[in-house]
């Protein structure tokens, strides 16, 4: 790619056009104290675009600069006559070569390849050269990413949402997404309990018939998470049981009137009985813990108790 280094007042770059943003990390002061010491060494790419200038790599960089109150530094300046295609090429590959790029990341970069690409070929080709993932499915589970909020976006880096959710909440209304994702990122849960609770809050809502961003303004919800000396996996466990309450009432009826039945049973901790999930099949799970055959011997009474009573066990 043609260019050259040369210095380039701070005041005539542009860091508002992000067209050519590959990077998530927006924090440079790993940054500033090298640059104090010995200059720029990795000048950033530039291209020239009104009477100044666009960042096509290097935006941490000059954030550091402009934090050290610097006037110029030197740049390396993308002849103007190149394509938007080598332009997006030159930013992915001044990324990709210098770190792996994270899932959103490859997403920006993929995003920025298919918009200026010439045609389908080119974009394959380009993605491959610079080492992004080129398959359908790879493809399809990345590109929506780029579409999404910063917010979601950096959710997705932090862990604290998981992409298959993301993916989800990312076809709500923006202000039920947004709800969503602050609440998934406070909880910051695993996989299986984002899905739950994501279906468990969308199916709410719409029986409900209200947004999801009202439905967790509701007080019932809204207050499990204002008692801070409450462990967090408890706070997640109580919304569950609200909004099974919430979206199950004949269901959570049946469940409490099992609990208190086998409850009034009176026997012993080392017994357990769980229904089938939702009541929806047929199969209870008993379960012993003991430590010896006479603990055992003496849990045969309370396994009677159990057998006998209509209210809780089917014929």
């Amino acid at each position: 790619m043609d260019y050259n280094v040369r210095r380039v007042r701070l005041s005539k770059i542009n860091t508002s056009d992000q067209t050519f943003r590959i990077t998530t990390n927006s924090d440079y002061s790993d940054l500033t104290p090298s640059i104090s010491q010995m200059g720029v060494l990795q000048p950033p790419m530039l291209v020239p675009k009104g009477e100044g200038f666009i960042v096509v790599s290097g935006f941490r960089r000059i954030s550091a600069c402009q934090s050290l109150s610097l006037v110029d530094i030197p740049a390396r300046i993308i002849n103007d006559h190149a394509s938007g295609f080598d332009q997006a090429q030159m930013a992915i590959a001044d990324n990709a070569f210098q770190r792996p790029l994270n899932t959103v990341e490859q997403s920006r970069a993929l995003a920025l390849i298919q918009r200026f690409a010439p045609d389908e070929t080119d974009w394959h080709a380009a993605a491959r050269l610079v080492g992004l993932p080129t398959s359908r499915k790879a493809v399809q589970r990345l590109l929506p990413i780029a579409d999404m909020p910063e917010s979601l976006q950096m959710a997705i880096v932090s862990g604290s949402i998981a992409l298959p959710v993301a993916i989800s909440i990312r076809t709500l209304h923006q202000d039920d997404g947004t709800a969503l994702s602050l609440l998934f990122q406070k909880i910051n849960t695993g996989l299986n309990n984002q899905r739950e609770l994501f279906e468990l809050i969308v199916e709410t809502a719409i029986i409900k018939e209200m947004s999801v961003s009202r439905l967790l303004e509701q007080q019932d919800i809204a207050s499990i998470f204002a008692d801070d000396d409450t462990p967090m996996p408890q706070q997640v466990q109580r919304l569950r049981q609200v909004l099974k309450q919430m979206r199950y009432p004949e269901l959570s009826k049946a469940e409490d009137a099992f609990h208190q039945a086998f409850k009034g049973l009176k026997v012993d901790p080392a017994i357990q009985l769980q229904p089938p999930r939702f009541f929806e099949g047929q199969t209870f799970r008993l379960s012993l813990s003991v430590r010896s055959r006479q603990q055992l011997k003496r849990l045969l009474a309370d396994l009677e108790k159990i057998a006998g009573a209509t209210q809780i066990l089917p014929e």
